[in-house]
């Protein structure tokens, strides 16, 4: 299978981060991450006239991007877990390039997304994104990836002992088969 852009984002009540990594990075599939309420909204305080739906399927038809929309309830963290995990069981995880647009959503999913983001980070070809546009101010779209990784430890076998000492009836998840992906090569 050959290597497939993807990006998984999360949306909010105003869809411009995602309209910013769908006309930055033109992906072949998006998943976003959303709840009816929020794909029905207008967000008419930011100058948009029509629901985020229907919005954001004309972006992906105008970048040549498959939208498919991953609904939760986005203010419980195990239904975004549960549909984080479900997108990643559709996706080539050690083969595809994945974008993680951590900026829109409720809290839950901008931090669920991020941390996803940030463990795949070590093993796959991942990039973590900001992206926002203000109306009448600034537009920012940013690879975190490298930034964030200096934040956060990035040894994540530690953090697994971690957890395992803390609390010795979570199971171990197998990543040992695993390789970490080597560092890219500054530009």
């Amino acid at each position: 299978m050959n290597e497939v852009k993807v990006a998984i984002q999360g949306l909010g009540e105003v869809p411009a981060t995602i309209e910013l990594v769908l006309e930055k990075e033109k992906p072949e599939i998006t998943y976003i991450l959303t709840s009816d309420f929020q794909l029905k909204y207008i967000a008419s305080h930011a100058g948009y006239k029509k629901a985020n739906e229907d919005l954001i399927k004309e972006v992906g038809k105008r970048t040549g991007t498959k939208v498919v929309f991953k609904e939760c309830d986005c203010f419980d963290p195990k239904s975004v877990a549960k549909a984080i995990t479900e997108v990643l069981q559709e996706i080539d995880v050690e083969k595809d390039e994945m974008i993680i647009n951590y900026t829109g959503g409720t809290a839950v999913v901008r931090l669920l997304l991020g941390a996803t983001g940030f463990m795949l980070s070590v093993f796959a070809d991942v990039r973590l994104v900001y992206a926002i546009r203000y109306p009448k101010g600034p537009t920012i779209t940013s690879d975190q990836t490298d930034v964030i990784k200096e934040v956060f430890p990035s040894d994540l076998n530690l953090i697994l002992n971690f957890i395992k000492k803390r609390h010795p009836e979570v199971v171990e998840p197998e990543i040992s088969r695993l390789k970490k992906r080597p560092a890219k090569k500054k530009k």
